[in-house]
């Protein structure tokens, strides 16, 4: 379906409308400002809705239900009509692809011109005779064609559509012109003037004043760079000025052919210009640097002049140049600081400018492009098909400006408020960016919330810490029954339930202990360093301050739960264990369970390390 012929001859180009592709062609912050708004329209999507029932409530789009929850339940499935208009707004432009690509065009005609078209052609069955084919019908016998046939879509500038009569004609290159017939469909796109509202209107129309400010400035700017260049201005010299004969530069003149010496008619000059291009040939001359003599009469001082072809207009193009895009920033329909530029903001401030951007500029223009989508498109093609105008009028095509959505980082906000159990732990992983499939199942989750509990109450740690599987049950009684305090001895706990697996018979108990015991050493070094560097956060002149003699006795002056978790002071503790467990013949995880146990245990409560503890803890037999 066409557009009426009375409507089409409004497709005209005014002057104004070429004097803003013009500008478009040449004012690089008009092409930028239109580019920017075309790429943000180009990230919108289009989908199919249900008109709003009341008066500011937003359409609802359709969501597609998945095939297993149809085959589940069958009355989630799409009504007939619902499903048609869902795959009429797929079909928009041939799909997501050719939709950005569509939506960018018209945004830059809604911008620059203030018009634009959208023209769909039904591709001809290539089996049919031509004469059958329905572009080649009368329009007395006009049959829509259905709306799974193949569609070329094309977005045109009302330079590329004339009428000729009453035959709407669209230009396929330079002079070649083609009819287009009545039953393809011609979309007009456009924004009409409030005072006349048979003519298009768009922002650059109101900016074209500050458009030819630019452009003049900018011609100004290039004629004076190219004035400088061809000559640096006159210098009007007294006759009477002469080189010393010191600083006589010019070239000897060569002998005419009778002998006779050339008459030099001014050697000032000639001696001038010679003297003044050599620093230009050799930037590493003498002359660029030793002053020209000049021998003058004192009455003829004052008479020398230098005249420029440069006004002192020059000195204001610049200040000029910049309130010009300043004004054009104000009057385009955009964000001002998105010409001006967003240095001085944080990133606050540039968030909210994207966010103002796209509800106040962006949208509007999505939902000019939607309502002529809905009325030249969706709606006479659920008509076509068979349903009637109430019904309709249901659907819209309606935009989703999801993808151009850009959050702040909340997660810092986030996490302090999941800590004081006012947000759930769903929203938490939301804004923190991560997914559902992220959470902790129920074991780990069980796990840590021992490993908290066992952090915030030492004397309970080794019940929590054997509950958690981290300690055996045996190893846990025995240091919960033993005296907490840094100076108060504690009995060595039993064997762990973890077995390490049977020492190599060529290695001794003793040459094993011994290997351990350096191991658990290092580990409570390493957690005594990083328990000083804690500590030293809340005093005076930080870690050097807090006194440890011995870093692996420091978990027994302070509380080391209160300054970290086990699993930071412990981190990398164990890198050793694989290859000592190799050569002692142990199982390397076993091992390294074990003693991580027993480590975590003396953190916890605060007991010191002790040998025999440790063999005990292994489960080794030693003299002692």
């Amino acid at each position: 379906m066409a557009q009426h012929p009375d409507s089409m001859t409004k497709m005209r180009t005014a002057d104004w409308q070429n004097d803003a592709w013009d500008f478009y062609d040449t004012v690089g912050e008009l092409r930028f400002a239109v580019g920017w708004l075309a790429n943000g329209m180009s990230r919108v999507n289009l989908v199919a809705a249900r008109h709003p029932e009341f008066q500011g409530d937003e359409p609802s789009a359709i969501l597609v239900p998945d095939p297993a929850d149809v085959a589940a339940d069958p009355e989630r499935a799409l009504s007939p009509i619902e499903a048609l208009a869902v795959d009429l707004v797929s079909a928009i432009a041939g799909g997501p692809d050719g939709q950005g690509a569509m939506l960018a065009q018209l945004a830059t005609y809604l911008s620059v011109p203030g018009i634009g078209w959208v023209l769909m052609e039904a591709q001809p069955n290539p089996l049919l005779n031509p004469l059958d084919d329905p572009a080649f019908r009368e329009p007395d016998d006009l049959t829509p064609p259905s709306p799974d046939q193949s569609w070329t879509w094309r977005v045109l500038s009302s330079d590329e559509l004339r009428v000729q009569g009453e035959v709407y004609e669209v230009a396929d290159g330079p002079g070649s012109w083609r009819p287009v017939v009545p039953e393809h469909v011609l979309v007009r796109v456009w924004r009409p003037h409030p005072r006349r509202q048979w003519e298009p209107d768009s922002p650059c129309r109101a900016v074209l004043g500050v458009l030819r400010q630019i452009t003049l400035l900018d011609e100004h700017v290039q004629a004076t760079a190219q004035s400088r260049l061809a000559g640096a201005g006159i210098l009007v010299l007294p006759t009477e000025v002469e080189f010393a004969p010191v600083m006589n530069l010019a070239p000897v003149p060569e002998s005419t052919a009778d002998g006779d010496q050339p008459v030099v008619a001014d050697q000032f000059t000639e001696t001038l210009v010679t003297t003044m291009t050599i620093p230009i040939g050799d930037r590493g001359s003498a002359a660029a640097i030793v002053p020209l003599v000049v021998r003058v009469p004192g009455e003829y001082v004052d008479k020398i002049q230098h005249i420029t072809f440069w006004s002192e207009f020059q000195d204001n193009v610049l200040p000029l140049r910049d309130s010009a895009v300043k004004r054009l920033a104000l009057g385009i329909d955009l964000p001002p600081e998105v010409l001006t530029g967003m240095a001085g903001m944080n990133h606050w401030g540039a968030w909210q400018v994207e966010e103002t951007a796209i509800t106040l500029h962006i949208e509007p223009m999505a939902e000019t492009i939607c309502d002529a989508a809905t009325t030249g498109y969706l709606q006479a093609g659920l008509r076509a098909a068979g349903f009637s105008e109430a019904e309709a009028d249901e659907f819209i095509v309606w935009y989703d400006t999801t993808d151009l959505t850009t959050r702040p980082d909340r997660s810092a906000d986030a996490i302090s408020v999941y800590d004081r159990l006012e947000l759930s732990a769903t929203a938490l992983r939301r804004e923190t960016g991560l997914s559902e499939d992220d959470a902790p199942d129920e074991s780990e989750f069980r796990r840590r919330v021992l490993l908290q509990a066992a952090a915030g109450a030492p004397t309970l740690a080794p019940m929590m810490l054997a509950e958690a599987g981290l300690m055996a049950p045996a190893v846990a009684d025995a240091v919960a029954g033993a005296p907490v305090g840094p100076g108060d001895p504690a009995p060595p706990p039993p064997p762990p339930t973890v077995d390490p697996g049977p020492p190599a018979e060529q290695q001794s108990s003793s040459a094993t202990l011994e290997a351990c015991d350096a191991l658990v050493h290092r580990a409570l070094e390493r957690a005594g360093t990083r328990l000083q560097s804690r500590v030293g956060r809340k005093a005076n002149g930080g870690a050097a301050s807090v006194e440890c003699p011995d870093p692996a006795l420091m978990h027994t002056t302070v509380k080391a739960t209160d300054h970290g978790s086990l699993d930071f002071l412990l981190a990398n503790a164990w890198t050793r264990v694989p290859d000592i467990a190799e050569r002692i013949g142990y199982d390397s995880e076993a091992l390294t369970q074990t003693l991580d146990a027993y480590t975590r245990a003396l953190l916890a409560t605060g007991h010191a390390h002790d040998r025999d503890r440790l063999s005990d803890a292994l489960g080794l037999t030693v003299s002692r």
